[in-house]
């Protein structure tokens, strides 16, 4: 049987945002490079252009850099087989 790890769906909107913060959203999320932000850090994969797939633990972090932002956002808690 294979091992299951708990994780996070994040679903956000970022229509609040105007253009320029949009921007600085994704910078934050992604890096400038994209590979510095916080999708590297804590992110376990990006499903869609607002979904997030996040470890348990992890959840804190992605949850607060939502809230920083002022984003809308939904989670839902579920297993999945570890890869």
């Amino acid at each position: 049987m294979a091992d299951l790890i708990e994780v996070v769906l994040f679903t956000y909107s970022t229509r609040h945002l105007n253009k320029s913060d949009k921007v600085r959203f994704y910078y934050a999320l992604k890096g400038r490079d994209g590979n510095s932000g916080v999708l590297k850090k804590y992110v376990y994969d990006h499903l869609a252009k607002t979904v997030l797939l996040v470890l348990k633990k992890n959840e804190s972090p992605i949850e607060e850099f939502l809230k920083v932002w002022k984003c809308k956002y939904k989670k839902k808690r579920f297993y999945v087989e570890s890869q």
